[in-house]
Order: C-alpha cells, then sequence, then structure tokens
C-alpha cells in the first residue's frame, strides 16, 4: 500500500523504507524551535538534568524566537527573553532571533518559512501549540507544548546520560 506524505517524510527521517500506523521510530530532527514562554523552563530542566557542562548535541538545529512577551512592561514577562538570551550567548546558538535586533522576525511560525526553516519534507519540533501550522509548506511538523522537556530530549546533549521519552 502506497504510504501518506506524513509517512514518507517520517520513514525518510528515520531513515526506513517505510513506516505505518503502530511504528516505532527515532526520528532525525531537522529543526527545533523554542520561543520565550516555554523555552526559559525547558532551559531550565535541560541544566538541572544534564549539568552546566552539557552542549547542545547540533546547534544548527535549534531555532529561538522571542514573539509571545516582547510587548510588555513586565518584568516577569520580559525576564524569560532575557534567560533566552543568556542561554543563546552562553552556548553560542547561531538561530536566536532577538527582541530589538535586525535579525528579529516577529511571530516564530512566520518566521521559521522566512528564514527557511520550513522545507518541505523536513521534521521540525516545537515548544508551541501552533508549530502544526508549518504542515502548509509539507513539513512534519509537531508541537510539544504540553510537554516541553520532550524538546531537550531532543537535542540531545553530550552529557552521555540517557532519556527515556516518547
Amino acid at each position: 500500500m502506497a504510504m501518506t506524505i506524513t509517512e514518507k517524510i517520517l520513514a525518510n527521517s528515520a531513515g526506513k523504507d517505510s513506516v505505518k500506523p503502530g511504528d516505532n521510530i527515532w526520528l532525525n530532527v531537522d529543526v527545533l524551535m523554542t520561543h520565550d514562554v516555554c523555552g526559559p523552563p525547558t532551559i531550565g530542566i535541560w541544566k538541572k538534568e544534564f549539568g552546566e557542562e552539557a552542549k547542545i548535541w547540533d546547534k544548527n538545529k535549534l531555532v529561538i524566537f522571542p514573539d509571545h512577551y516582547i510587548f510588555t512592561a513586565n518584568k516577569h514577562a520580559n525576564r524569560n527573553v532575557d534567560i533566552l538570551r543568556e542561554f543563546a550567548a552562553e552556548y553560542n546558538v547561531d538561530n536566536y532571533y532577538d527582541v530589538g535586533t535586525e535579525r528579529y522576525k516577529g511571530v516564530c511560525h512566520i518566521a521559521l518559512a522566512e528564514e527557511g526553516y520550513d522545507i518541505p519534507g523536513t521534521v521540525l519540533i516545537g515548544t508551541d501549540s501552533h508549530t502544526c501550522t508549518s504542515g502548509v509548506r509539507l513539513v512534519y511538523s509537531l508541537p510539544v507544548l504540553e510537554i516541553p522537556m520532550r524538546l531537550l530530549f531532543l537535542v540531545q546533549a553530550k552529557s552521555g546520560r540517557k532519556c527515556l521519552s516518547q
């Protein structure tokens, strides 16, 4: 039986000839996206679980867009953007689109397309419930808002610690 476009994308990402519903597969994720709502708690958990010496496995796959709390004077909301900024600097994350700079792009889902991250046939995981909007460009895009820590497991720390996530 022929595969759907989703099955084809997942099979390609998993390095398999085919996949079908019910298969358990490991994906080679192309893009991991987070923002100022889920990024800070994700970063906090990542540092706690993997330690201060942990490294991001592939920084080119991680994209960070502040886009929710950027128009407020609330110091707690602004702290979220500060955490993203500090993390991007500490780990030399090139794909950080900071507020108030020429690189800033606005809403993350539009920015993903405009900056060339939404490539047909690829896999994108993001910590926003609207991440699935990249699917319109034939990207398998999975939101993990309800469990932002999953993003950490996909980033893969070089700490050598194993983690279980389904």
